[in-house]
């Protein structure tokens, strides 16, 4: 088991949750051990190649499948977490789905704090990042072609806000700034965390949480045992989750509820260069469609510029094999989006004796037909827009040039594994509910009917809790933080 070890506070995740923990605890004068299951990473491993990049950085190298293989659910597995490898867009939780989750899931009991306390700790982890506009000298081609076919449509859309601090748009951002210009948890959180004396633990992956009873004493994994005094799980949802059920926890709620929020790319051939690669990614989106509601949440779409390698590049656009290299020498001319599509908690993540879960999803009609309107919508953008061809990654790789070829999508069977889907904000699986309400967290981010133990990561979100995860999960850890006076 290896030696024991004693601390205050055991954290469990670099990312968004566990890093500002870790910070807001240190600076409490708390001793934090931060546990992190991926390497210690800086912007000297950053290569800038794929083939070593993805390995290094992402859980199964990018792999992590849900159990039919139609969902590729994306998660860093490195010092910062998915801060370390995602766009970088700052976006909160909007005002209507705090109210849903109130209304709906109790959270309205949750010791008097309110929708403006949580829109404070949003703009707290804004400010700890820097977060900003987006410059106009790293606006790239690809995001002006999105925003110019959408306002030719009519329809609504914005720049987003992102995290970054002298750019230099080298367009890197999904395997690691070697620039150190975005501000990520790897430089935002852990620093302030190891300055005020916590201890970092990287490449060592948590088992489970040892326990006393029903009082959390320490987490134990391949060669550690730490004994503390409180424990707290940032795992991310698959994993979180993972964690409590390798340490017994029975709740028939733990793993349910999982929202994955699918995206589906959707790609364009320009006859000048765009070069998509270059410059700020993801940075205009089309805010217009979706919608959001008391009664029912975030739903609707969104369509957000993209940019990728050609590695990646190739796995999303999966046309036969033969017309695979003529596309990919005309890389300069691709333009790209993603198809954001907000889904209802109808997932599930079941672990077994193994060390891999089993992530179970299966797409509505409902969702279906939203994600229809999206890929339609996008067609239609990069046509107004000037696109000479319009992608939609089909097997057969449907190929649209006029407004008159859109109909061709509706005609899609889209069944599974039949269009390339992304997750890249999982969330649920340890929803936080008020009492009555299922759940496996209560409105203090401690597991129910435990004691000194705590999850902190998009496990607790009821329901889909923005477009982008980052800020509404670093949202939490400052409400937990504060509750604990830290």
């Amino acid at each position: 088991m290896g030696e024991v070890s004693t601390t205050q506070d055991v954290i469990v995740g670099s990312g968004a949750g566990g890093a500002v923990l870790a910070a807001r605890l240190a600076e409490a004068g708390r001793a934090v051990v931060l546990v992190e299951e991926g390497p210690k990473v800086s912007k000297a491993d950053f290569t800038q190649r794929e083939d070593a990049m993805y390995g290094l950085l992402y859980r199964d190298a990018g792999n992590q499948l849900t159990k039919d293989g139609a969902i590729s659910v994306l998660q860093g597995r490195c010092l910062g977490g998915s801060t370390t490898i995602n766009m970088g867009d700052c976006v909160a939780s909007p005002e209507a789905v705090l109210e849903h989750w109130r209304q709906h899931f109790g959270w309205g009991d949750w010791g008097g704090i309110t929708n403006a306390d949580i829109a404070r700790a949003s703009d707290r982890a804004m400010a700890d990042m820097g977060a900003g506009p987006i410059p106009d000298a790293l606006y790239n081609r690809n995001n002006r072609l999105l925003e110019e076919g959408a306002k030719k449509l009519g329809l609504k859309g914005s720049r987003l806000l992102h995290n970054r601090t002298d750019c230099l748009g080298s367009g890197y951002c999904l395997i690691g700034c070697a620039y150190d210009a975005k501000r990520g948890t790897l430089l935002s959180h852990v620093p302030r965390a190891l300055a005020a004396g916590a201890q970092l633990m990287a490449d060592s992956r948590v088992d489970r949480v040892t326990l006393d009873g029903s009082r959390a004493t320490g987490v134990v994994g391949d060669g550690f045992d730490i004994r503390a005094e409180r424990v707290f799980l940032c795992a991310g949802p698959i994993h979180t989750c993972g964690i409590l059920a390798r340490s017994g926890l029975k709740r028939t709620e733990l793993g349910r509820f999982l929202s994955l929020q699918p995206q589906a790319p959707m790609t364009a051939l320009f006859r000048d260069p765009v070069d998509f690669h270059r410059g700020i990614p993801q940075a205009w989106g089309l805010d217009g469609s979706l919608e959001v509601s008391v009664e029912h949440g975030l739903g609707g779409f969104s369509i957000e510029s993209v940019s990728a390698g050609p590695g990646m590049t190739a796995s999303l656009v999966p046309v036969p094999f033969d017309r695979l290299g003529p596309l990919l020498s005309k890389y300069r001319h691709i333009a790209a989006a993603l198809c954001l599509v907000p889904d209802r908690p109808t997932g599930r993540v079941v672990w077994g004796k193994g060390a891999r879960p089993a992530i179970k999803y299966a797409s509505t009609p409902e969702h279906r037909e939203r994600l229809v309107q999206a890929l339609e919508t996008a067609a239609r953008i990069y046509l107004a827009a000037g696109a000479e061809q319009v992608l939609v990654p089909t097997p057969e790789g449907l190929v649209l040039k006029t407004d008159a070829d859109v109909a061709g999508i509706r005609e899609l069977p889209l069944r599974s594994c039949e269009l390339p889907l992304i997750s890249a904000h999982p969330q649920g699986t340890c929803r936080m509910a008020g009492a009555g309400e299922p759940g496996v967290v209560d409105l203090d981010f401690r597991v129910r009917d435990s004691e000194a133990l705590y999850v902190c990561d998009a496990s607790v979100f009821p329901t889909t809790a923005s477009t982008h995860t980052m800020v509404p999960v670093m949202a939490m850890a400052h409400l937990l933080a504060d509750q604990l006076g830290g």
